[in-house]
């Protein structure tokens, strides 16, 4: 594969170890080897003993101590990194083996600065003790880069998507201000200065409660977070060239929106799976 840079992991958690160790199973079943983990707990030192477990890892931990909320974390998780490429990846999600290595080498290959995959969302009942089962598989997102859709809608899971850490550096992380859809507005700030590339392979996973009433809520809590976000965006700009929005209209007109059959299918799909239960 050529060069092997250093990937930093970030992994952010919350006083949940059962949770976080198959987040951290996964990192250790990647097949790419030159990796770091940074480890960054929300409040007091709950996790650090589950370091024992992975001894083939390399974790760097720290927890903030008192709560400081989740993008605080993940300011902290990049501060810490020594990474030529960051990955975030949340303590209840999960990556497969290939996914590091797929998009390192993309990255080493090209001249993006980003690059991100596609993820699977597995929508599930959670257990008291940690367990959970899963109720339903599906692929939400699988779109090819395209800036007007970015600006309109968060269609990039945070756990699919690499960068060079020199973005965090120049352009800064997290809006601490920001409790959800921070990694939405990182990739809008992103977007404004270069392209991302696209590797269209299902190579991680993220997990979303099954729960009708549970998934209500969430849904509320993102309508007015998004409202957020939209306000703060009014004040990126950014030039294109008319061809290029011609081109990125195009898609988001005549692909995304399209209204042939394969819509209305998908229209039933989504009323079938996601109506009251």
């Amino acid at each position: 594969m050529g060069e092997a840079p250093l990937v930093s992991i970030i992994v952010r958690t919350c006083g949940r170890p059962n949770i976080l160790h198959n987040a951290l199973e996964s990192i250790r079943r990647q097949t790419y080897d030159n990796i770091e983990v940074i480890l960054v707990e929300d409040g007091q030192n709950i996790s650090e003993s589950i370091i024992e477990e992975f001894p083939e890892l390399d974790i760097h931990y720290f927890a903030t101590g008192q709560k400081c909320g989740r993008t605080k974390v993940g300011n902290k998780g990049m501060e810490m990194s020594k990474g030529r490429y960051l990955n975030f990846l949340d303590d209840d999600d999960i990556l497969f083996p290939n996914h590091i290595s797929t998009l390192v080498e993309y990255l080493n290959k090209t001249k993006f600065r980003v690059v991100y995959s596609v993820g699977e969302e597995q929508q599930i009942l959670r257990h008291q003790n940690g367990t959970f089962k899963i109720k339903r598989k599906l692929i939400r997102y699988r779109y090819p880069f395209n800036r007007m859709l970015l600006f309109y809608m968060n269609y990039i899971p945070i756990q699919t998507i690499m960068f060079e850490r020199s973005l965090y550096e120049q352009y800064g992380g997290f809006d601490e201000d920001l409790e959800v859809l921070e990694d939405w507005d990182i990739w809008v700030r992103y977007a404004t200065v270069c392209d991302f590339g696209f590797v269209d392979q299902v190579t991680s996973v993220y997990f979303t409660p099954f729960r009708n009433k549970v998934k209500k809520n969430r849904d509320v809590e993102m309508k007015a977070a998004e409202d957020r976000v939209r306000e703060k965006h009014s004040s990126y700009t950014m030039n294109l060239s008319v061809a290029r929005v011609n081109r990125d209209m195009d898609y988001v007109l005549n692909v995304f929106n399209q209204k042939s059959y394969i819509f209305y299918l998908r229209k039933i799909r989504n009323w079938l799976l996601y109506r009251d239960r």
